[in-house]
């Protein structure tokens, strides 16, 4: 044990110690693994395109979503989820908080389906007030839950998003993350 710990000092006083260390422990201690995986494709809940998000941020907002899709009788109609950068397109377009949680993982574009898969509420119904939508009161219910879900938020200019919400946080600060991320999920396949 003595020899092991001697070794290990000698080793940190090395030069090339970080690329040791790395080596030895980032096997055990995997830090640049990517956070994007496959939503419970079991889950009944969600139909559409898979269900890409991130396993540590977002995930548990899908569930609170399924819980609610649940109790109203809906389906959630994913049309959009996690948006891979394709680093040969040049950025022409400013950093928004909308695109940032798409490429972060955070955020879906929906509508919402019956228990048999035809559409019951789209984006011209969602964009309604509750008021006005008497006559889908599954659609209702789910709206009206939604919006008193705090951890998530409807996109203003289109409703039909939904991202994790997210207070005090710069749009620099989420373009480092999303760089981040992005980098350790090049390689993602879908």
């Amino acid at each position: 044990m003595k020899v092991f710990i001697l070794a290990v000092i000698f080793l940190s006083l090395t030069s090339n110690s970080s690329a040791f260390f790395n080596r030895i422990f980032g096997k055990i201690f995997p830090k640049n693994q990517c956070p994007i995986k496959l939503y419970d494709p079991k889950d009944p809940s969600f139909t559409g395109v898979k269900l890409y998000a991130n396993v540590i941020t977002f995930h548990p907002l899908l569930q609170n979503l399924s819980h609610i899709a649940k109790r109203c009788h809906v389906k959630i109609n994913v049309k959009q989820a996690f948006i891979q950068e394709n680093p040969a397109i040049q950025k022409v377009l400013p950093i928004d908080r909308t695109s940032s949680a798409f490429q972060l993982g955070e955020a879906i574009e929906f509508e919402l389906l019956d228990q048999d898969n035809k559409l019951l509420c789209n984006r011209l119904c969602i964009e309604k007030s509750l008021s006005q939508l008497k006559r889908l009161p599954n659609a209702k219910c789910f709206l009206k839950k939604l919006s008193r879900n705090h951890d998530l938020q409807q996109d203003l200019i289109t409703p039909t998003i939904l991202r994790k919400r997210r207070t005090n946080e710069s749009l620099i600060s989420l373009d480092d993350k999303r760089n981040d991320l992005q980098k350790k999920c090049k390689k993602l396949h879908f």
